[in-house]
Parts: structure tokens; C-alpha cells; sequence
């Protein structure tokens, strides 16, 4: 058996346990670049820690972003795994590696280690485009009757797509239908150049592991979900703002949040009732959703409050979106018992990295914003101060 070269460029007690288990397993080791199966220790992969020799490499690091991962399986097949892996993984890995048995989802198979769904697209995606030479592209994935657009370069409107709409695209040729038998999502390639046997030949390949991916979002889907309202919950806040800070941050992109408050919920369940006040809550997020776009998400904080998360957006356009919203509640006011009500709200706007430099930090700019709100009066839409 031809000796594994090891290449440690972050000593850590994970990787002095990984040399010590190759030697049990009966692999010899030499230290440095080499012919054959290379492991590389280091706190991220990098194509550039890549020697010119090696056919394939098993990374142990420390942590990963899903990019850092595509872009050394790019350079050199491989496996990435993070060192709070068990060893025996990494024993699997080896095999694996040793057999070439990589696969044409194999690529995918890191990912699933590292990736949210999303972020799993977004990698599909721009590997259909490259196979298929297109100018851009979009993947919308299915929820009940809609498809949402998840991964996507500008290339199509970020519009959701009725379900009937998307069936009529893949019926003309336009779109590709992933995973046909649970109708996952759709596939829309601007000017591909490449027949579809070429790109979508990787998507038939991975279609169970997409498919499962997916079924376990839609299982967290529920358990984030708002009873009353369908609006996200805060524990789904609680998970998703700091994946959207580092996101926003990586891109180095503003993000906007929007902290609500119902007023004179109070008044109304005591007036009126709580089934009265909870059709309240229900028109605000029904209207307020209605006025996000596709990638903001509305959650229901607790009570009478809620939030929206604005990728993208500055403070300036979260405010703007909080006046409209508004407006639009002014414009339609609920019926209780036999008399109009004026639905009201109180907004505080934060955005990062204008007013915060983490999630924590901009929730609590947020909620400080929305105090100011309601002690001016509510009903008014209040930025947090510099």
C-alpha cells in the first residue's frame, strides 16, 4: 500500500489523533508532498495549501464555509471533513478516497456536512451553469402550491412562481423540473448552450440526497412555524439571524430588520375578545407578508410583536417598507364588533453593519428603535440612531 503524505499547516491535538489512527489502521505515513493520497491539516481548505503532486486529499480542518469547500473539490477530487468528526469518518473517507469512489454526487456528499439547503442549491447552480455555458440561472423549490426562488444570480426575476405557472415554463422548455416524482422545484438556465442531458444529468444523480435535504427543512419548516399567523416563529429568528449576519457580511451587504409591535392589542382582547385579537394578529401578518419580497422572512416574535429580515436592504429601505406597511393596514381595517378598527403598529428599524456589528446587537438596536417608536406616539416607523 503506497504511503498517505501529510501535510500539517495547523497542529492540533485533532490532527495528532488522525496521524496516530492511521498508523493503527496500517497506513504508513511520510511527511510532506508526495504521488498518491494526500491528508491535509489546516483550520479551513485552501486550493492554495495544494502542492503540485497528490491525486487526491483528505482536508481535517477546523471549520468550512460550503465555498471553501466547492473550490478545493474544484481544484483536486477529495474529502473534506471538520475535525469534530469521529475518526472512524475519517477512516471512511480514506477508503473511499483510495477506491475512487467519489461519484458524480460526491461533491455533494461534502456538502451535506456543511450546507444549508439554500446553500446547497446556490452550489448546484452554479455547477449546472457552468456545464451548460448559460449566462445565469435560478433554482425555485416548491412550498405547497408555490415555487420560492432559493439560488440565483439576477438572471430571473426573484418573483414567486404559482405552481401552475412553473409547470406551463417546464411544458414550453423553459425550466427543468427537479426531482419530478415529489415536484421539488424548477431549474431556469438564461441561453444554456449545452443540451439538457448534460446539466441536468448531475441533478438525477443527487436527486435522493436533494430530496431528503429538502423534506428535512420542510420538517423544521413546521416545527418554526407561528401557529396562529404561519409567520416563522422566534426560535426560527433565533437560528436563521446569525446564518444572515454572516452571510451579509461575506458579501459585504447591509441587513435590515424590522421589530413590530401591534398597538392596543390589549384593548382590543379586553374590548372585544381574544378570538378578536387574534384576528388581529392575523391580518398583520397576512398584510405584512404580502408586502415582503421573496427572500425577506417574517416571523412572530412573541405576543404581539413580530420581525421581518431584509437581506440586502439598508436601513433606509427597511424604513421605507415599514411606512408602506402602514399605510396598508390603515387602508384596511378590521371589523369588530360591527365597528371599523384602524389596525396600527409601531416599527423599529436597525441595520447591520450600520448599527450593529452582530445579531445580538442588531436585534437590540431594533427593539430600542421600536421603544422609541411607541413613546412618540406609536403608529410611526423609528431608525436607530447612529
Amino acid at each position: 500500500m503506497p504511503p498517505i503524505q501529510w501535510l500539517d499547516y495547523q497542529p492540533t491535538p485533532a490532527g495528532a489523533a488522525l496521524r496516530a489512527a492511521l498508523a493503527t489502521w496500517g497506513h504508513a505515513v511520510a511527511t510532506g508532498p508526495g504521488p498518491g493520497t494526500l491528508v491535509v491539516v489546516a483550520e479551513r481548505p485552501d486550493p492554495r495549501l495544494l502542492p503540485p503532486e497528490g491525486t487526491e486529499v483528505l482536508w481535517w480542518v477546523e471549520r468550512a464555509e460550503p465555498e471553501e469547500v466547492s473550490a478545493v473539490l474544484g481544484a483536486r477530487p477529495g474529502w473534506v471533513l471538520l475535525q469534530d468528526r469521529p475518526l472512524e469518518a475519517a477512516r471512511q473517507a480514506l477508503l473511499h478516497l483510495r477506491q475512487r469512489d467519489l461519484g458524480s454526487e460526491g461533491w455533494l456528499r461534502q456538502m451535506m456536512h456543511l450546507a444549508s439547503l439554500e446553500e446547497l442549491l446556490r452550489l448546484a447552480l452554479d455547477r449546472a451553469v457552468r456545464q451548460s455555458g448559460a449566462r445565469g440561472g435560478a433554482i425555485w423549490l416548491r412550498r405547497e402550491q408555490t415555487f420560492f426562488q432559493l439560488a440565483g444570480d439576477g438572471a430571473f426575476p426573484e418573483a414567486p412562481l404559482p405552481r401552475q405557472e412553473a409547470a406551463d415554463l417546464v411544458r414550453r422548455g423553459e425550466a427543468f423540473l427537479l426531482a419530478p416524482s415529489e415536484q421539488l422545484g424548477i431549474l431556469r438556465l438564461l441561453a444554456p448552450k449545452a443540451p439538457p442531458e448534460v446539466f441536468l444529468r448531475g441533478f438525477d444523480d443527487m436527486e435522493p440526497l436533494l430530496v431528503s435535504a429538502w423534506r428535512l427543512e420542510e420538517s423544521r419548516a413546521l416545527s418554526f412555524k407561528d401557529d396562529l399567523t404561519v409567520a416563522q416563529n422566534r426560535r426560527c429568528l433565533e437560528a436563521e439571524l446569525p446564518r444572515a449576519v454572516r452571510a451579509a457580511a461575506a458579501k459585504e451587504e447591509s441587513l435590515a430588520l424590522l421589530f413590530l409591535d401591534v398597538d392596543d392589542l390589549k384593548q382590543v382582547n379586553s374590548r372585544h375578545g381574544h378570538p378578536a385579537g387574534s384576528h388581529l394578529l392575523e391580518a398583520v401578518a397576512r398584510i405584512a407578508q404580502r408586502l415582503c419580497r421573496a427572500h425577506d422572512r417574517l416571523y412572530r416574535y412573541g405576543g404581539d410583536e413580530f420581525c421581518i429580515l431584509m437581506p440586502a436592504t439598508s436601513a433606509q429601505g427597511a424604513w421605507k417598507l415599514g411606512e408602506r406597511l402602514l399605510q396598508s393596514l390603515r387602508a384596511h381595517p378590521l371589523d369588530l364588533g360591527g365597528a371599523p378598527h384602524t389596525i396600527s403598529v409601531s416599527v423599529g428599524v436597525a441595520a447591520f453593519p450600520e448599527h450593529a456589528d452582530g445579531a445580538g446587537r442588531l436585534l437590540e438596536q431594533a427593539d430600542l428603535a421600536l421603544f422609541q417608536a411607541k413613546q412618540q406616539g406609536k403608529g410611526q416607523v423609528v431608525v436607530a440612531p447612529l
